[in-house]
């Protein structure tokens, strides 16, 4: 469709769409229900963003990711395109504009997690929007099949109940059989439009190696690969310090890239990566949402995921550009038992949950009745020390409150400070008239961000210091008095995790999880490791076993470790297998060296291990196939 080509060279720069791109394209922009199979790095955005501007209305994109909302939404603003994301940490004011926003024009892309539109305030808005799409990414995770199972995403198809005709494109990277008929079910989708890529890749080579030291392999591969691009994934942010110092202290110089740091740390590390100021990155699965560098010649795995799905996005940001890369695991015998402890360890025994829980409405003093849409930042310190309880214990415990839907944990996202004037001009003028000391402050904010007695901003305390030619605290001391007299609205800045309860605290007897969050998900979580074990020790063509699981048909690719050791023996083989072939019948040395067209010394090798193994025999100078390969 031409209309699709035109905004992809207006806002992309492209000419041309990458395979498969543009008849999903046309199909949602024509108002068609679609499924979209694409791998990681396939351009999965693209797909729902181009449809978003050529129809008119707001798009709607739910997503789980905090931090790709935020990437995705920058990237659209730095394109002029009005976007805009609700996540935790946000107050009721801020939700309330944007949503205003949305159903009077003011934005184009609304980002959401599946548990903000469950909201009342959410859907009375949503009700009276225009529409022009909904999309739903990681559409994966309404699967109980699925690696990332959230049950709210089940409650998203009730969002058709107010717009029908809306067109629905359901996005994710990977899908089986089982969990693609899921998705169309859970979400409603209406004769959808199913649209799956080839998820074999030719130039990329799986390896599996079985060591007794990894750290050695580890080492040893990337000084041999020093001048290609790579990255390691570690399971846990200690994993990532650990073996950073480590590469450090060989006299590496890599990039580090995990969800504890501030964000300015990421950015600049990723900016290095990217530039190739540094080749080398080692990070969690943090790293690598909404990064597409094709280079990438090996992704080495220090820790294996917990489910075959997770490997193979991980793996695939390796090679790219179509060029040979190489995904490799080196696990040692102990990392089996270590995997099924790590799993073990994410579901606390259900009394647990409750009593952290319990605990965590305590510390944040949320009475039983209330806490619903109340955000609040969480120290983990300060909450350990309190009630002494186990930080992993509490850590898992909120990713299961999480999918229980009860709250929206965010970690390691850093909330900048924001803020909006909330009195109109008049009263500000009145108000710098009795405070003359803070002129230059509101003089400066309302210079520099324009629409901010309509908007919220993000604002750097740091640079309004230097404009100023004041300190940071003094700034953020006039900020709180502005605060102070309800001259401003403002969320201040945090790089703590957040919680935000999306149910009031029932009383503690009455306080319990769904099977969905907890039974049902361990269950399958066990399933799906053990896949993934399988993966590591099969001694099948590796590409093939991972085409296979996600419901595809591959061939052996004869690069992976697998493979290429399966073809050696075969090609060791060979020859004696020809040998056994040409004695149906006894023949001389001379006569079976002219059938063979060996050389002397060469088949003579060959026969030495046919007669060791007991399988020729010799009669009267001639070479006897003995029966049934006697076992004597």
């Amino acid at each position: 469709m031409d209309s699709s080509r035109k905004i992809l060279r207006h806002y992309w720069g492209y000419e041309n769409f990458r395979e498969g791109q543009e008849s999903i394209i046309d199909d949602v922009i024509n108002g068609h229900d679609v499924l979209a199979l694409l791998p990681t790095g396939g351009g999965k955005s693209i797909c729902y963003q181009i449809p978003g501007i050529a129809r008119e209305g707001v798009t709607i994109v739910i997503s789980p990711l905090i931090a790709l909302m935020q990437d995705q939404v920058n990237i659209l603003q730095q394109k002029n395109l009005k976007a805009n994301a609700i996540i935790s940490g946000m107050s009721y004011k801020q939700i309330d504009i944007i949503l205003d926003n949305a159903r009077f024009g003011g934005i184009k892309f609304l980002y959401a997690s599946p548990e903000r539109i469950q909201s009342s305030l959410f859907i009375e808005r949503f009700k009276r929007m225009p529409v022009a799409l909904i999309v739903v990414d990681e559409a994966h995770c309404i699967s109980e099949w699925g690696h990332d199972f959230r049950p709210t995403y089940k409650k998203i198809k009730n969002l058709r109940d107010y717009h029908p005709n809306v067109p629905v494109i359901a996005v994710t990277a990977t899908a089986n059989k089982i969990v693609q008929n899921e998705i169309i079910q859970q979400l409603g989708l209406r004769n959808p439009l199913v649209y799956s890529t080839n998820f074999e890749r030719k130039n990329l080579s799986y390896c599996a190696y079985n060591v007794e030291n990894k750290i050695k392999a580890i080492l040893e591969y990337c000084r041999t690969q020093c001048d290609k691009i790579g990255i390691i994934y570690c399971q846990t942010r200690k994993s990532v310090k650990f073996l950073t110092r480590l590469f450090l202290e060989k006299g590496f110089n890599p990039g580090i890239y995990h969800g504890g740091m501030t964000k300015e740390d990421r950015d600049e590390n990723l900016k290095n990566w990217i530039a190739e100021n540094k080749k080398l990155i080692i990070a969690t699965n943090a790293f690598g949402m909404g990064i597409d560098k094709p280079n990438v010649g090996f992704v080495l795995h220090y820790e294996f995921p917990n489910s075959i799905e997770a490997y193979f996005q991980e793996a695939g940001r390796a090679g790219r550009n179509g060029s040979s890369a190489e995904s490799i695991v080196y696990w040692e015998e102990n990392d089996l038992i270590l995997l099924k402890d790590r799993l073990e360890k994410q579901f606390p025994d259900e009394e647990i949950i409750k009593k952290c829980y319990v605990s965590l409405c305590n510390f944040l003093n949320i009475a039983i009745g209330s806490g619903i849409n109340e955000s609040y930042a969480f120290d983990f310190n300060k909450f350990h020390d309190q009630y002494k309880l186990d930080i992993n214990d509490t850590y898992q415990t909120l990713k299961i409150l999480e999918l229980d839907s009860k709250i929206v944990f965010s970690e390691g996202i850093n909330h900048s400070t924001k803020m909006k004037f909330a009195v109109s001009n008049n009263t500000l003028y009145n108000f710098q008239v009795n405070h003359p000391k803070l002129n230059s402050l509101i003089n400066y904010i309302s210079r520099s961000y324009p629409g901010v007695f309509d908007y919220f901003f993000e604002i750097n305390e740091k640079q309004m210091a230097t404009h100023l030619k004041t300190s940071s605290s003094e700034v953020i001391a006039q900020l709180q008095i502005l605060e102070r007299y309800g001259i401003i609205d403002v969320t201040w800045k945090s790089e703590l995790p957040t919680i935000t309860f999306l149910q009031e605290r029932p009383p503690d007897q009455y306080f319990s999880i769904s099977r969905e969050s907890y039974s049902y998900r361990k269950q399958r979580a066990f399933e799906k490791l053990e896949a993934a074990l399988n993966y590591l020790t099969t001694i099948n063509c590796r590409s093939n076993y991972l085409i296979n699981y996600l419901d595809q048909n591959g061939t052996d690719c004869g690069t992976c470790d697998n493979c290429k050791r399966n073809n050696s023996k075969q090609a060791k083989s060979k020859p004696i297998d020809i040998i056994r072939g040409n004695l149906t019948e006894p023949l001389t040395f001379e006569e079976l060296m002219a059938h063979l067209q060996l050389g002397s010394d060469e088949l003579k090798k060959y026969l030495n291990v046919l007669f060791l193994e007991k399988q020729i025999e010799i009669i009267d100078n001639k070479i006897h196939l003995k029966n049934n390969n006697s076992k004597n």
